[in-house]
């Protein structure tokens, strides 16, 4: 899977893919939720039914909340580095990643489209979640991307709400079930457990979490490593730092299954 970095919105990236028709699904994609996925795989299938045809992602990081409202956003659902892996188990090609920044942030959404063209000069199909929106005050949501599409001869395929019960699944009200300790409920919308990718710290042998957390407690988890993966007891502290047993050294991903007993 090739990754293309576009770090400034006046310079887009130059593709080196041969000149391929592109199927695009575009999004933040944080979690790559049950919902997230059902755009990946109508990408990968529309883009299969064109000659040769690519299937591409563009997608954001930072997550634009944490630019837009830095105040009020909870946190990450996954790294950059995990969407990545799960965009090439869904049988995506290349992924072109916007560096996000106060610049893309107040940029019309028909300016970010005209220089998207650029990037991708053979795009055929778009497909975007029913509440996609892109552009300075969001200015630009699915009819406008529609509108604006179909009058250049390129077809924008709109994904409907995947319903849990009643309720859309959404990266927003995953963070809510994570937030809340629930972490059932935010399996369920997953499609797959939890994971909290870890890093060390500094002169420390405890480690900082890069995404939202769980309330602080005792976890019943999986630990996972390049090359092992074994049932243990995740610790979050009230600081957030982790901690968990057996103590294992080099370790990646920690994947929260229930709560087994609160401070």
């Amino acid at each position: 899977m090739k990754v293309i970095h576009w770090t400034a919105l006046d310079e887009p990236p130059e593709r080196t893919i041969p000149d391929r028709p592109v199927s695009l699904a575009v999004g933040v994609f944080d979690g790559i939720h049950r919902g997230h996925q059902r755009l990946l795989r109508r990408a990968v299938v529309d883009a299969g039914r064109l000659d040769h045809g690519i299937p591409a992602v563009l997608t954001f990081d930072p997550n634009p909340a944490t630019i837009i409202n830095p105040a009020s956003f909870p946190g990450v659902l996954s790294t950059l580095a995990e969407r990545l892996a799960l965009f090439r188990e869904f049988g995506i090609e290349e992924v072109v990643i916007v560096n996000f920044s106060h610049h893309f942030a107040v940029t019309p959404g028909a300016e970010f489209l005209e220089r998207l063209l650029r990037v991708f000069p053979h795009l055929q199909l778009m497909v975007a979640g029913f509440n996609f929106h892109l552009g300075h005050n969001r200015d630009t949501g699915p009819e406008e991307l529609k509108t604006w599409f179909n009058a250049r001869g390129i077809r924008v395929d709109i994904v409907p709400a995947l319903k849990d019960n009643v309720d859309s699944i959404s990266s927003s009200r995953i963070r809510r079930a994570v937030a809340a300790g629930d972490l059932g409920r935010a399996t369920r919308l997953l499609g797959r457990p939890y994971r909290i990718d870890v890093v060390p710290c500094v002169d420390s042998e405890d480690y900082f979490p890069e995404q939202l957390l769980p309330p602080p407690g005792r976890y019943v988890c999986t630990v996972s490593g390049e090359d092992f993966s074994r049932e243990g007891m995740m610790e979050i502290s009230d600081e957030g730092i982790l901690r968990w047993e057996p103590r294992i050294t080099k370790t990646h991903y920690v994947i929260p299954r229930s709560k087994a007993r609160c401070r």
